[in-house]
């Protein structure tokens, strides 16, 4: 299954390209085209294995007619979805946002791709998650993630057990996927901090999801901590 690291992962370098499509090629905290090639790179393999750790069967998921049902349900829903962004009008998003897009809910270059079961299951988990870095008029509607919810509900409670050593292998590539990808975040701030004489301090990180490193004694403020106030002694103690 997804775990919370990776989500978080995912979801800071949904940020990072957020935060980069808006810089100018003139700003010195614009990451360089191979740090960001890296960057799509990683984050793509990362949704890609953290989505198939969602069902650990193989292609041929679901051991009853309930939940062979309910994947061939979420196959057209999810399908319904790429459809949707790809229905987006062009006055309301540009190119490298509808990609954006693509990517966030898991069509990887904005391809539909191949849809066996793990990659169904994977898809629709995907699309569940929290997408706030995207516009609403982007997102999956209200009434279709419904509708994936009530089909991905049925398909959990009817699927088989999966077998252990295709789940060990999901999760192994996960794993090594998300070491990949935390290596990238880690360069990427250090790009962040060469590129200005704050170095760690920058504020810029904070845009990024990363804590500015504070000065001793200072608040998240930047402002020095408050001192206790000197106790009182009491008369017992005079």
């Amino acid at each position: 299954m997804q775990n919370a690291e990776s989500l978080a992962t995912i979801a800071q370098m949904q940020l990072i390209q957020t935060v980069d499509d808006a810089r100018t090629a003139t700003d010195n905290f614009k990451l360089t085209a191979w740090l960001r090639t890296q960057l799509n790179h990683d984050l793509g393999a990362l949704t890609t294995a953290d989505a198939n750790t969602a069902v650990a069967e193989g292609d041929r998921a679901g051991g009853s007619a309930a939940a062979r049902a309910a994947l061939d349900n979420l196959a057209k829903l999810l399908k319904d979805g790429y459809n949707f962004i790809t229905a987006i009008r062009s006055t309301q998003i540009t190119d490298a946002q509808r990609l954006e897009t693509y990517t966030a809910y898991g069509w990887a270059s904005g391809n539909l791709g191949r849809m066996n079961d793990s990659r169904v299951i994977g898809l629709a988990r995907l699309a569940l998650q929290p997408q706030t870095h995207l516009a609403a008029a982007w997102r999956y509607p209200a009434d279709l993630l419904a509708d994936l919810t009530t089909q991905l509900a049925a398909f959990d409670a009817n699927t088989v057990t999966a077998k252990g050593g295709v789940r060990s292998a999901a999760t192994l590539a996960r794993d090594n996927a998300l070491t990949a990808a935390e290596t990238t975040t880690a360069q990427v701030r250090f790009f962040y901090c060469s590129a200005s004489r704050d170095i760690d301090q920058t504020p810029e990180l904070a845009k990024i999801g990363f804590q500015p490193r504070r000065d001793a004694g200072m608040v998240a403020s930047n402002k020095p901590a408050p001192v206790p106030p000197t106790p009182v002694a009491t008369a017992a103690e005079k």
